[in-house]
């Protein structure tokens, strides 16, 4: 009979009522585009700002970040991502953190590392991070905001 009773309280604990959480997303379950020169003309994504450029993705940015809004392109679409105005401000008026229905948005400057000027053009390391509503992160990269008027 003892052999029997770790077993039992085994089987009992599976029949619990409560599902278990479901798991996390992986890291990168939502993929940004490159946003090109001919969605930024199409899409009249025009205005002062800072681009995200991801580590060894080459010049296109993953995201553009403006004063009123974070925009990303996902699975061909532009996603407009309205911005957190009690965020810190980077420079040209843009926000490190865009909060939409959908998306949450996190630029966050790589503290101990100071930006370097190129003319009107800021640069300085940075992170992207997209989170679900609910705060799980769904992209992540490292890279560079390079922030310039327009």
């Amino acid at each position: 009979m003892r052999r029997f009773l770790p077993g039992l309280v085994l089987l009992l604990a599976a029949c619990s009522n409560e599902a278990p959480p479901p798991p996390p997303p992986p890291v990168n379950a939502v993929q940004p585009e490159e946003i090109d020169y001919l969605a930024i003309k199409e899409g009249k994504l025009y205005g002062a700002g800072c681009n995200f450029v991801a580590e060894g993705g080459g010049i296109a940015a993953l995201a553009l970040a403006q004063e009123k809004e974070a925009i990303i392109k996902l699975k061909g679409k532009i996603v407009r991502i309205p911005a957190d105005t009690a965020s810190q401000i980077l420079p040209e008026t843009s926000r490190t953190r865009y909060a939409g229905p959908e998306h949450i948005l996190i630029l966050a400057p790589i503290p101990g590392t100071p930006p370097t000027e190129n003319g009107v053009i800021q640069s300085l390391a940075a992170s992207l991070t997209i989170l679900d509503p609910q705060g799980r992160t769904q992209f992540f990269a490292k890279g560079q905001v390079q922030c310039k008027p327009m």
